[in-house]
Order: structure tokens, then C-alpha cells, then sequence
């Protein structure tokens, strides 16, 4: 699911320096999650940051007619819980378990006693809290503004973004498209079967082909209603 899980954030542990990364280590405490045990809830106020480790962690809430939405899924590197840590404002989700999971819970007194001795941090967490907001600002644009195949396609095509080959293959099933895309696996599925009939995408087994990354990328601009942005 690697492919799936920054949907073009900068994960923390690729901005950090070695030493920092050890530092962040260190102070804090590694835990274990089994499959689908729940790390914190929707609502919990206790301040931390937490780290992945190894694993995948999903963030998603129930509602109350039995709907079940999945917001984002971190993987190694990617952090959470900053709301908590520089707000004091509750958490917005559930954070569940993909598979054996470690984090590396950090504590506010040992976070903030890192950050007094390493004034860099405040900059790296700045510059990730940041591209996670910016990404979030686009999706939510999408969502109000694209078709879902569109959304679909965009999504794909920003998973491929780090080949360089006229063609492509991402690693990514149907099930954790639709999660990315918030909708159901019936509603995904249709958007791919609309984009496989017009020769875009070939869905297989955990993976999604692009014959033609150009030709995916010209289709989404002359369907997108505002202009790409360029890094």
C-alpha cells in the first residue's frame, strides 16, 4: 500500500536528519499494535506525537447510519497527532491498526524537551504540517468540483509520479482506492470501469496499470476546472 499512503504529503522521517530521526527515537516510546487495534479515538485529548514505525495506520470514523470513511492511511515516517501536541484541540478520528503496526509514541514534556535543544524541528514539523494542509486543501477541492472518475484518474496518476517511464504500474488495490477517495467500493469500481473502457487504466491484482501516463495526464487537464500546480 505504499503508493497509497502520503496521497503527495512529505512524510516527517523523509524531512528529518539521521541525528534527528534518532533523537525523535529516542524519546519516545515504541508500542505495538496488533491487526485492527485501535491507537486512539475520535475525541482522545491526550497530547503526543506519534510516528509509524513499521505498518500502516487508517484513520476513519463510523457514522451513525453505519458508514464507515476513510480519511487518509499513514506508513512509515509519517507522524500524527500534532492537533494534540501544539493546539490542545481533541482528536478528529479513529486511528486503527493495518496489520502489525509499531509507533513510536512521543510525549509533550519529551517532545518539547527535544525541540528546545534542536530548534531545527520547529522548522521540519512546520514544513510537513504545512504540506499536509496544502494537499488537504486541493482534495477538498476535488471532491466539491471533479466527477469521481476525474478524482480517480488524478489520484492514479499522482501515485505514478515518481516513474519516469512512459507507462506505469501503481501498487494499489480497489478497496484502498476507494478509501483514498472516501466513497464506496461499488463507487470506486464503477469510476476505474470508466476509465479502463477509455483505455486509461488497467486494473490486476493489488495493482492498477497506466498504459500511457501522458495521455491519463492530458485527459484529467482538459476535465480539471482550475489549473495543475506545479511543486
Amino acid at each position: 500500500m505504499a503508493d497509497l499512503l502520503d496521497f503527495g504529503m512529505t512524510a516527517l522521517g523523509d524531512l528529518l536528519t539521521p541525528r534527528l530521526a534518532q533523537r525523535l527515537r529516542a524519546g519516545g516510546s515504541p508500542v505495538r499494535y496488533a491487526d485492527r487495534a485501535l491507537i486512539h479515538a475520535r475525541g482522545d485529548v491526550r497530547p503526543g506525537l506519534s510516528m509509524v514505525r513499521s505498518g500502516s495506520v487508517r484513520f476513519g470514523n463510523p457514522g451513525s447510519d453505519g458508514s464507515y470513511i476513510v480519511i487518509t492511511v499513514m506508513g512509515p515516517g509519517q507522524c500524527f497527532g500534532e492537533f494534540s501536541l501544539f493546539a490542545d484541540l481533541p482528536r478528529t478520528h479513529d486511528a486503527v491498526a493495518i496489520g502489525e503496526t509499531v509507533v513510536d509514541q512521543i510525549s509533550r514534556t519529551a517532545f518539547d524537551a527535544i525541540l528546545a535543544e534542536e530548534p531545527e524541528l520547529s522548522r521540519i514539523m512546520l514544513t510537513a504540517v504545512t504540506g499536509r494542509l496544502h494537499a488537504a486543501m486541493e482534495l477538498i477541492d476535488d471532491m466539491r468540483r471533479l466527477p469521481l472518475p476525474v478524482r480517480a484518474a488524478k489520484l492514479i496518476w499522482q501515485m505514478s509520479r515518481s516513474s519516469s517511464r512512459p507507462s506505469a504500474c501503481v501498487r494499489c488495490t480497489q478497496t484502498e482506492l476507494a478509501f483514498a477517495l472516501g466513497v464506496s467500493r461499488v463507487s470506486s469500481g464503477k469510476a476505474l470501469a470508466v476509465l479502463q473502457k477509455l483505455g486509461l487504466v488497467e486494473p490486476g491484482y493489488g495493482q492498477i496499470g497506466i498504459p500511457d501516463r501522458d495521455r491519463l495526464e492530458a485527459w484529467i487537464g482538459a476535465r480539471a476546472k482550475l489549473s495543475a500546480l506545479s511543486a
